[in-house]
């Protein structure tokens, strides 16, 4: 049988203070902790190559022709001379037989279409110029062309049809994987490019035709928070034509769009990846965004070893130079051979210091 309660010890009016000053404390700590969380993760940065409207007029790139590969004839082989016949008898002197007919020989290299070059290694990039036709050369093989390309030439090889799936990361927090997703053939391309942060999409989609000069965007189109813009490329009239915000701009000679860039840069490296052997070398490409056309400078800074899904791999470095003295913003990609010189990380850094990686986790055929 259990004995008496002891009677509880009446609450003071400062223990009550003090309980209700601890689940204060508390649950400030829990506010702080929620607020410091979103404004670290509930940033919704851009796509990787934005390029903000400016008041300064875009600049042009000086084209320069192409040039034919000079290709040496091929000598036909001559056929060797029978020896004289000796003398039937010392009065009689023979006559000299007739020299042989020299054989044909095999027929000199077909010599392959014109090649874009610039002197030094830097100039600007003319690819896509609305080529329609398909794509030759190495289009869909290891990117190599059969006679070597000259150290400071410029070839377009389109990489094969892939799905690649890359890690997300926010300031070294994950997110939802990405993919990019590129395909082309009969002269068309299509790319896709999709990331998520946190509960928001964002997709990006250019199609176009697929030349021997390489891309030729026809059509751009963004899509945030379920809000699409699009970008047309109008190259009967010559003039970059934007849907959504209207307006319009002259159309440069070989314009991309913000990630058809992308592909165009893999296309340059897979058709001469001696042009990018040393640090220094430069592109410029004009590229078109929902609003602005304005020039993009891409250069190559060297080789390191990327860790990715698959371990690490060895891969070119290039960066987008600043577009302006107050360009604060840092563009990277490094392409890789192992994959066929496609992207195996990507990372953008904001003028706020916030840090976007996409690194490959893996490919698809």
């Amino acid at each position: 049988m259990a004995g008496p309660r002891r009677p509880e010890p009446p609450v003071t009016p400062d223990a009550k203070r003090a309980r209700r000053l601890r689940w204060a404390v508390a649950l400030a700590v829990v506010l702080i902790a929620h607020a410091l969380v979103l404004i670290g993760l509930v940033r919704m940065p851009g796509p990787l190559i934005p390029l903000d409207a400016v008041d300064t007029p875009a600049l042009e790139a000086i084209l320069l022709p192409p040039k034919p590969v000079a290709v040496a004839p091929t000598p036909p082989a001559r056929a060797r001379r029978p020896p004289p016949k000796p003398a039937p008898a010392p009065a009689a002197t023979p006559e000299p037989e007739p020299a042989a007919e020299p054989a044909p020989g095999p027929p000199g290299p077909t010599e392959g279409p014109p090649l874009a070059t610039s002197p030094g290694g830097t100039g600007a990039v003319t690819a896509g110029g609305g080529a329609g036709g398909a794509a030759t050369g190495p289009g869909a093989g290891a990117g190599a062309s059969a006679a070597p390309a000259p150290a400071d030439a410029l070839r377009y090889a389109p990489p094969p049809s892939a799905t690649l799936r890359y890690a997300s990361f926010v300031n070294g927090v994950e997110n939802p994987d990405g993919t990019i997703r590129w395909q082309h053939g009969g002269g068309r391309y299509q790319l896709s490019v999709e990331t998520r942060m946190l509960w928001f999409r964002f997709a990006f989609h250019s199609t176009g035709a697929l030349g021997e000069q390489g891309l030729a965007p026809e059509r751009y189109v963004e899509e945030r928070r379920k809000r699409s813009q699009v970008t047309r490329f109008d190259r009967a009239a010559g003039a970059v034509v934007f849907e959504s915000r209207g307006g319009q701009a002259p159309l440069p000679e070989g314009a991309q769009d913000r990630f058809s860039v992308f592909l165009q840069l893999v296309g340059l490296v897979r058709g001469n990846p001696q042009r990018y052997a040393a640090p220094g070398a430069t592109e410029t490409f004009q590229v078109a965004d929902t609003s602005d056309v304005e020039p993009m400078r891409v250069q190559y800074v060297g080789e390191t070893d990327v860790e990715t899904g698959a371990g690490f791999v060895r891969a070119k470095h290039f960066i987008r130079l600043p577009r302006r003295a107050d360009d604060r913003r840092r563009v990277e990609v490094w392409l890789a051979e192992s994959v066929g010189w496609m992207p195996v990380k990507l990372r953008q850094t904001e003028p706020d210091g916030t840090q976007i990686d996409l690194v490959l986790r893996g490919t698809e055929p």
